[in-house]
């Protein structure tokens, strides 16, 4: 037969097909595995939602009560620092960054030189808190302040507490702002150095700050060696003056200072702080007066002073929390409390001044605070005092920045208890304060002067010098930091 015929063709297709059956078949199921796969690849793409959306209102929906942010944080190894500083109006911040990446030790840059001091001016005791390094390392901290350390904790706390990205923002600005007016020796403010630089330090070190971070580090070394220099001099007595005497502040400036000095210990394990920080406990304990309050000049009469002895139980709860185990600190935390109960009025939960029913709203949240910091739990004096200052605020004292009663002092307490308290009493002060703070900060980071001339500190309140400046940024900073700063917890 001729091989050219149509018929001779076919037949020789056929077999060239039947020897390559196998290679035809693999082929074409290589073909529709391929084209499966970037089918359910390219659908992923298109349903799946990114990690986190900012909607620029609060980051967690829910009403629940505030809880503690896992012990064990997520790992912060992603968290990034940004050096450019941005402006205040910046429209949106989509991700709450830590400028303190957690590490074993201290290391300061030899750039940054520790606070020279001439020896004929000094002790010798002095001189090596100024010269010795800091052999320091960020360790386990207690539950409450477990918050405060890295983004990722940070924004953690921030969402179940109802926290908003313009808060934080604040914050950082707030914080940036205190970096300029920094004075040269370490300190902050002018003629209450002692008490404006612990406020400032409070401030670093609620947002997670140390001598370690990369932005905020130098100005915290900074401030806690002028803190050291004097508490060294005066021998555990942190206020510039040797003597508690000639003003009722200087008790204020020591309870503040050494209220700082002891978070920063807690924070850090900088055993330059160690001496220091349990010789000015110690005057705080020796300086009880008998009904179990504190009074100015650490007098000893009746009838102490809520205000002041509000100072003197934070700083002595912080003391707590270092591990130290200093000398009379838990009896003095106990007898402390007697004392609240003493200026609480049974009838309607609120703390006086120096007895029930004497200033009372101002005060209030002063004795709620302190009595939870010490004793973690709900009581009905707790109960009663949060309900005395929902009432109050909601009847006449409104959280507004321009209002003629408005006092920075008094939110800073009423605050922090709401915020202890939980529940729909921290939903409705939180609706109230954070958007009045944060939306009345000063486009350069400050906060301005308020209008109340009858504010608890007037002075440092209304004023546009002095201390006022470095006073109220000290305490909205602290104020919206409340979110992550010390969350609820028993002692």
């Amino acid at each position: 037969m001729d091989d050219s015929t149509p018929d001779s063709f076919t037949r020789r297709m056929q077999a060239k097909l039947a020897a390559s059956r196998f290679f035809t078949f693999s082929l074409l199921l290589h073909v529709v595995l391929v084209l499966m796969g970037g089918t359910v690849v390219l659908f992923q793409q298109m349903t799946e939602p990114p990690d986190f959306v900012s909607e620029g209102g609060d980051l967690l929906a829910s009403d629940s009560t505030p809880q503690a942010p896992p012990d064990q944080p997520a790992d912060l190894s992603q968290q990034t620092f940004a050096p450019t500083v941005p402006q205040v109006t910046a429209p949106q911040l989509t991700a709450m960054t830590t400028t303190n990446i957690t590490t074993p030790t201290f290391q300061v840059a030899a750039a940054i030189p520790a606070v020279k001091m001439p020896v004929n001016a000094i002790s010798q005791a002095v001189q090596n808190v100024a010269q010795n390094p800091m052999k320091t390392g960020m360790s386990g901290l207690p539950p409450g302040m477990e918050g405060r350390v890295g983004g990722t904790a940070r924004m953690t706390a921030m969402k179940q507490n109802k926290g908003k990205e313009k808060s934080e923002l604040a914050v950082l600005n707030g914080l940036r702002w205190l970096v300029k007016n920094q004075a040269d020796d370490g300190s902050w403010g002018k003629s209450e150095k002692t008490a404006m630089t612990g406020l400032a330090i409070l401030c670093f070190l609620g947002h997670g700050e140390t001598p370690s971070s990369p932005e905020f580090g130098p100005v915290v070394k900074k401030g806690v060696d002028y803190l050291l220099k004097h508490g060294t001099e005066g021998e555990g007595r942190l206020s510039i003056s040797k003597q508690f005497t000639g003003s009722n502040s200087h008790v204020y400036s020591h309870g503040i200072a050494a209220y700082a000095l002891g978070e920063y210990y807690t924070m850090t394990k900088d055993e330059r702080v160690s001496e220091v920080l349990q010789q000015s406990v110690k005057y705080i304990v020796d300086g009880q007066a008998p009904d179990g309050g504190w009074q100015y000049y650490f007098e000893k009469g009746p009838d102490s002073d809520t205000s002041v002895s509000g100072w003197m139980i934070q700083a002595l709860k912080a003391a707590h929390l270092t591990g130290l185990s200093i000398e009379g600190v838990d009896p003095a935390l106990d007898k402390a409390m007697l004392n609240l109960k003493r200026v609480q009025n049974p009838k309607d939960g609120s703390f006086g001044y120096r007895k029930a029913g004497d200033r009372d709203y101002s005060l209030t949240g002063v004795g709620v605070l302190c009595t939870y910091f010490w004793k973690g739990d709900k009581d009905q004096s707790i109960k009663d005092g949060i309900k005395n200052i929902l009432e109050k605020t909601e009847k006449d004292r409104p959280v507004k920045y321009d209002h003629p009663q408005a006092d920075l002092y008094v939110w800073y307490y009423h605050t922090q208890a709401c915020l202890m308290f939980g529940g729909s009493a921290w939903t409705k002060w939180n609706r109230w304060f954070q958007d009045e703070i944060a939306d009345n900060q000063s486009p350069d980071g400050s906060w301005p002067p308020v209008k109340a001339e009858k504010a608890h500190g007037a002075e440092v309140q209304t004023k546009m010098d002095g201390d006022g400046p470095v006073y109220r940024t000290t305490l909205c900073i602290l104020m919206l930091e409340v979110f992550y700063r010390y969350m609820p917890t028993t002692k």
